[in-house]
């Protein structure tokens, strides 16, 4: 009896380690699509619309050209648009390429999912948008398909 009451005293003193367990956004490492380590961080001192998505993902799809077009008409003001693709480097580069995605994509890792549930899209849902602030933190977060006009107003206040 004494052993089970301590596995079961260490077990649960572990789960604050497991929940700690999960990547930060600062730590996070992804590649893009020539292989080379890209860092979240390297778009510090710049509005960052982190957009997670997949090729699977029809309403990921739908919201990628106004994606391009919001990165055009924002970037003179310091807005920077990163997709991080869920899929493997072979879906998703004939991809980039046949929506003519102008924006950096980079690849999730096996950490992306458990990443995105620690930034509070709990359910792992796609697509998942973050904006970052010019320090690199997190702004604002939105789940979904996103039109342009919620995505701009969620954008305007850290320009």
């Amino acid at each position: 009896m004494n052993t089970k009451r301590l596995f079961a005293s260490l077990l649960l003193a572990a789960l604050p380690l497991a929940a700690q367990a999960a990547p930060s956004l600062e730590q996070s490492r992804f590649a893009d699509l020539n292989a080379k380590p890209v860092a979240v961080s390297a778009y510090k001192g710049k509005v960052t619309v982190l957009n997670f998505w997949a090729t699977w993902c029809g309403p990921c799809r739908e919201e990628m050209p106004m994606l391009n077009s919001l990165r055009k008409k924002l970037a003179p003001k310091g807005v920077e648009v990163v997709g991080v693709a869920l899929d493997s480097k072979e879906q998703v580069e004939p991809f980039v390429k046949q929506l003519k995605i102008g924006y950096p994509i980079l690849l999730g890792n096996d950490d992306t999912l458990d990443l995105m549930r620690g930034l509070g899209n709990k359910t792992g849902g796609l697509p998942y948008t973050l904006v970052l602030d010019r320090q690199g933190k997190v702004a604002a977060t939105l789940t979904g398909k996103l039109d342009e006009k919620k995505l701009e107003a969620a954008v305007k206040p850290y320009l």
